[in-house]
């Protein structure tokens, strides 16, 4: 599973670091953002365009549940209140986003080097694929996830 900093890369190679948000930000989305956005882009969706005209940044990446904004080789991670994420998912799906002032999050869990994932032995891994799976729905129509092999540029 790729770091903040691997998705990061993925859309802006420049970038050298990624940090968490330390507040909330708030962002007022236009009419004209939307008019200027692309559906399922990550870097161009209405929530993408009004970050990156009201903050002046160099990008914005926009997935489900989080916001990576991007100034010169730094970003800086939000997390997307669940308000946001609705109007993501609709916006993708046509139903456009509506206008109005929504708030970026500081995320819950902080960027460490100890959330790497840890090395698990192989008796674990077998005893984790003896286990059964759980079903996991899968929401069509919209961006692909920001981790996914797929995700566009």
């Amino acid at each position: 599973m790729p770091n903040s900093l691997a998705i990061v890369r993925k859309f802006f190679p420049e970038v050298a670091s990624v940090s968490d948000a330390r507040k909330k930000l708030r962002v007022t989305v236009t009419a004209k953002d939307s008019r200027e956005s692309t559906k399922k882009n990550h870097k161009g969706c209405a929530m993408a365009v009004a970050c990156k005209r009201e903050f002046h940044l160099s990008g914005v990446v926009i997935s489900r549940q989080r916001a990576y904004l991007v100034t010169g080789d730094k970003a800086v991670r939000y997390s997307l209140p669940s308000s946001v994420s609705r109007e993501v998912v609709s916006f993708d799906r046509g139903g456009g986003f509506a206008e109005g002032e929504y708030e970026l999050v500081k995320p819950p869990k902080v960027i460490t080097e100890s959330s790497k994932p840890r090395i698990r032995s192989k008796a674990e891994k077998e005893a984790n694929s003896a286990r059964e799976t759980k079903f996991v729905h899968q929401t069509t129509g919209i961006r692909t996830n920001i981790r996914s092999k797929d995700a566009t540029f």
